[in-house]
């Protein structure tokens, strides 16, 4: 799969109560619009189109709500700098550095789960 992303297609909007658990550092980064974008090893319980809380703890969720906008796969090593600045650090090298240190390791070949959102405007017309 190198060099290549692949979207997931057909997924049906969902605005159930499930959501991505987010670290606490995190959460200010969305809440202000600096953190788009998130990389996971596993498939996120999340459909493109769906709406959810923002959650810092297991039980505990914000009122503040993201929207997926793109759900896919790409290998850590075709990451640009634009994608590091989405994911909310300065730079490629400083998100390198945080996932190896959320993740323990870093591998340009490990494919990951992309999801791209956007913060729900608290009025609905996002």
């Amino acid at each position: 799969m190198a060099g290549t992303t692949q979207a997931i297609n057909g997924d049906a909007p969902d605005t159930s109560p499930l959501t991505l658990l987010w670290k606490k550092h995190f959460v200010p980064m969305i809440l202000s619009g600096k953190k788009t974008a998130t990389r996971r090893r596993a498939r996120p319980t999340v459909k493109v189109g769906g709406t959810y809380h923002i959650k810092d703890g297991f039980f505990d969720h914000l009122p503040e709500r993201i929207r997926v906008d793109r759900l896919f796969m790409q290998r850590l090593g075709d990451m640009t700098e634009e994608d590091a600045w989405r994911e909310g650090p300065k730079c490629l090298r400083d998100f390198v550095a945080e996932w190896e240190e959320l993740m323990g390791s870093w591998s340009p070949d490990e494919v990951v789960w992309v999801v791209e959102f956007h913060l729900v405007d608290p009025s609905g017309s996002d």
